[in-house]
């Protein structure tokens, strides 16, 4: 399993084609290649806890059929591999291919393309993102891992006035939000990481998304109804907090800290949060005092549902300094809250082991607080 990068080399973000119509085409072709995440579990595989196996650290043995067009795309856009010209064309059409590398979605070098991106189908969009292995040449934007899929299909989709989409890396929660919400916002403190948002909204037809180079809220004004947080979250004493999209500080909790210290200020009542992490607790403390602490004893204001489990294995593959000492109050998932309207607020455990996915790759656990 290799996560380095085996040498560095600049990786330039993917390029808006000035045509809207050339751009949501690209996508229209993914689609009518049958380019879905039912299809890609069928292949990969599903991992209960974190859905589809894109990672080959979790897949099953695959060997991908040269004639099949959903094997030729995870070949290029996921796995990175050299796909024959001739070979993509058998499934997609010139345009297609003319379209992938003017937006530098993939390169050609003689009769061979490959891709130095990777591009995912996420619940009926295509999201564009870096490749998994660590790159310390560029300001990486996250790969979709499992946690892009737990959080993709844990929200309740209902209809919303504004969702901010906190360190959005890709903009995938805010472009998935933007179908039930009036509008969204993207915010990173990577300006590399709002190039590949900018490109995914225009990929997947989206007008209603604004872009903002923030430090979490400090460049934003005004209230939401919906927030969403995938924040950095390893303890790295090798990098501050927000340096690239891992590091949560050398505690780890620098950031979830920030956000939940604001939900008091930016979150409206009976609007919801969904923060997705893991949580480096100190041993013999739980994650409910944590919040408490972090509300300045608000929690009771809350109704929060807990959608985490313990990890006290978890192995940190890109921290430079990664933690080492007692893992075993250490907690990975969701945490939704919603703004009571009358102050009576409770915390529900809410995890079911963790068990989220079906082996179609469809997320069966909506953070649903009217349930409980």
């Amino acid at each position: 399993m290799v996560l380095i990068a085996t040498k560095s080399e600049s990786v330039l973000a993917p390029v808006i084609l000035i045509d809207s119509r050339r751009m949501e085409n690209i996508a229209g072709e993914l689609a009518r290649c049958e380019y879905t995440l039912s299809n890609c579990a069928k292949r990969l595989g599903v991992f209960p806890r974190l859905g589809v196996n894109f990672w080959p650290a979790l897949r099953r043995k695959w060997v991908p059929e040269k004639g099949d067009r959903v094997d030729t795309l995870l070949e290029l856009f996921i796995d990175g591999n050299d796909v024959p010209v001739d070979r993509l064309k058998r499934h997609v059409s010139a345009a297609f291919v003319d379209a992938i590398l003017e937006t530098r979605l993939a390169e050609k070098d003689g009769a061979i393309l490959r891709s130095k991106l990777c591009l995912f189908p996420c619940y009926g969009k295509y999201i564009v993102t870096d490749q998994a292995c660590k790159n310390t040449a560029i300001n990486q934007v996250m790969w979709l891992w499992g946690e892009s899929f737990i959080l993709g299909g844990l929200v309740k989709r209902v209809p919303r006035r504004r969702v901010i989409d906190l360190g959005t890396g890709s903009g995938v929660h805010a472009i998935l939000a933007s179908d039930h919400c009036e509008s969204a916002v993207c915010l990173d403190i990577n300006p590399r990481a709002l190039e590949f948002a900018r490109f995914n909204a225009a990929l997947n037809g989206k007008r209603n998304i604004e872009f903002v180079l923030s430090d979490l809220f400090n460049s934003i004004d005004g209230t939401c109804d919906l927030l969403l947080a995938n924040p950095p979250y390893l303890p790295d004493g090798g990098a501050q907090a927000g340096d690239n999209f891992w590091s949560g500080g050398i505690e780890g909790t620098n950031l979830l800290r920030r956000i939940v210290h604001d939900l008091p200020l930016r979150l409206e009542r009976g609007g919801t949060a969904h923060i997705i992490a893991l949580y480096p607790l100190p041993a013999a403390t739980s994650l409910k005092s944590h919040f408490r602490v972090w509300l300045d004893g608000a929690l009771d204001q809350y109704e929060v549902l807990d959608h985490t489990w313990p990890v006290p294995h978890y192995q940190d593959l890109l921290s430079e300094k990664p933690f080492e000492g007692d893992k075993s109050a250490w907690r990975f998932g969701v945490v939704s809250l919603r703004r009571t309207q009358s102050g009576a607020g409770w915390w529900k455990d809410a995890g079911g082991g963790g068990m989220f996915f079906r082996e179609d790759g469809s997320c069966w656990v909506v953070a649903d607080h009217d349930e409980f």
